[in-house]
């Protein structure tokens, strides 16, 4: 509410972020990991002398690099355009919390890109013993770029409660927030992604560019049958850890939603699918690696990574950042001004757009705040509208309004005013996804104003005897 509001009408703002960073870390973990197995095989190559084996992975460095750097590098800079937008106050915490941890990143992304292009236009060129090097140099910085978005990433779902405000902590320090008590299961699960997605993809440009070397295409697949296996056990471990470590809030959202627990099994059926299929198809019958079934593969390991990403932002809510910034893109410690002298007053943005727009409502005393008995004697039209503006503020981060992801329309359908303003007042109780309504109550009866007028009707129904 302190910045301008970016609305996506159908599928919200955040849903978009959701899509962005899915297309985004399925190939920025291929990054990861098919950087440890460019390496890893071209040093096997050169040692076993085996040039026709180190043919094929200088063209699957092609692959890697037109995949990961272009695509990679566009939608991750999507993430950023996205998140800047549609939650601006959690990324300008992420920003000056983890300042120092973002340019250790950055460094080490630099690092990463220049020995990607040295080890791949200099692939003939170089050294094969300073070519090794360049590969694993590419490797290491690539995963340590991993762990240190990790490290901030993980904070937002378990921050330990640590940070009081952005300058500092109580109890905590830069090093207590990145190393949070998630920070060692997620590194351990997205290792894991990494190294079997790494592998998966490895299966389907093999499939696919090898068939016509049946050979070839067999030590392929052979070889990355020990990478994908042990990938998969990494990232199952991880996740226990991982659920081990959530908060008591997160656990019980996950018990109440229905649509994470499915997630979840999805999310197990894939992981058991991914390790018997592996096993069989790569390890005991490489031959048997056709583009169909690398591409199935490949499809199991999208729906199990896509699936834990959906279910980690979902058990975030009420939080964007975890027991610090709330969902209506609110500090927690701000709760208790906005709820004393109104949310749209306390916004920098929404507090200039009342003033402009309804000049004789400031008292213009010694704290200058709006005479809410007036503001809710203007007329219903222009209730409505302040009852709009709330709504784009405090609830947009999860719902449209008339149609779309969680529409309102239709979830208040035969409602009445009375208890609109009811539960906009009890926002988190009992529904603990939901936050706490952060307005006074003159500002409870606009939101619901707007709700009201929005709402669907129940269709009436003849129930025969």
């Amino acid at each position: 509410m302190h910045y301008p509001w970016w609305y996506v009408p159908g599928i919200t703002a955040p849903m978009l972020i959701a899509v962005v960073a899915i297309a985004h870390v399925i190939v920025s973990h291929y990054a990861v990991g098919g950087g440890i197995l460019l390496a890893m095989e071209n040093q096997y190559a050169l040692r076993k002398g085996n040039q026709k084996y180190r043919s094929y992975w200088k063209r699957h460095a092609r692959f890697f690099i037109l995949l990961t750097v272009v695509f990679g590098a566009i939608t991750g800079v999507g993430i950023w355009w996205t998140i800047g937008l549609a939650s601006p106050l959690a990324t300008e915490m992420l920003i000056r919390t983890f300042v120092f941890g973002w340019a250790i990143e950055w460094v080490f992304f630099i690092v990463e890109i220049v020995a990607a292009f040295v080890f791949f236009y200099y692939w003939d060129r170089l050294p094969a013993k300073e070519h090794v090097i360049v590969g694993w140099i590419y490797a290491v910085a690539a995963w340590i770029s991993l762990v240190l978005i990790t490290g901030i990433t993980a904070f937002m779902l378990n921050s330990r409660g640590l940070f009081v405000d952005w300058a500092g902590t109580e109890n905590g320090n830069f090093w207590h927030a990145f190393f949070n008590v998630q920070f060692i299961p997620q590194t351990i699960a997205r290792t894991g992604a990494s190294l079997m997605l790494g592998s998966l993809y490895v299966y389907l440009h093999a499939a696919w560019t090898l068939q016509n070397d049946e050979e070839l295409k067999a030590l392929a697949t052979r070889r990355m049958a020990a990478p994908a296996l042990f990938g998969v056990i990494l990232l199952g471990v991880g996740i226990v850890g991982w659920f081990v470590n959530l908060p008591a809030n997160s656990k019980l959202i996950m018990e109440m939603a229905p649509m994470i627990l499915i997630l979840g099994l999805v999310f197990a059926g894939s992981i058991a699918a991914l390790f018997v299929l592996i096993f069989t198809g790569s390890l005991l019958w490489p031959r048997s690696m056709s583009v169909g079934f690398a591409v199935c593969l490949l499809l199991f390991g999208f729906a199990a990574f896509a699936s834990a990403e959906f279910i980690r932002e979902g058990l975030r809510k009420p939080y964007i950042v975890d027991r610090v910034i709330l969902g209506p893109q609110i500090a927690v410690k701000e709760v208790g001004l906005c709820q004393k002298y109104g949310f749209l007053e306390h916004g920098h943005w929404t507090g200039k757009a009342l003033r402009e727009m309804y000049p004789e409502l400031w008292l213009h005393d010694a704290e200058d705040h709006i005479d809410e008995t007036l503001l809710l004697q203007r007329p219903e039209e222009e209730r409505i509208k302040v009852g709009e503006m709330l709504f784009m503020h405090h609830c947009n981060n999860c719902h449209t309004s008339l149609v779309g992801h969680s529409a309102l329309a239709p979830l208040f359908a035969g409602e009445t005013k009375e208890r609109i303003v009811d539960f906009v007042k009890h926002l988190n109780q009992p529904i603990i996804m939901m936050p706490p309504w952060c307005g006074n109550d003159a500002e409870a009866e606009l939101l619901a104003d707007y709700l009201h007028s929005i709402r669907r009707e129940i269709p009436s129904r003849e129930i025969s005897r």
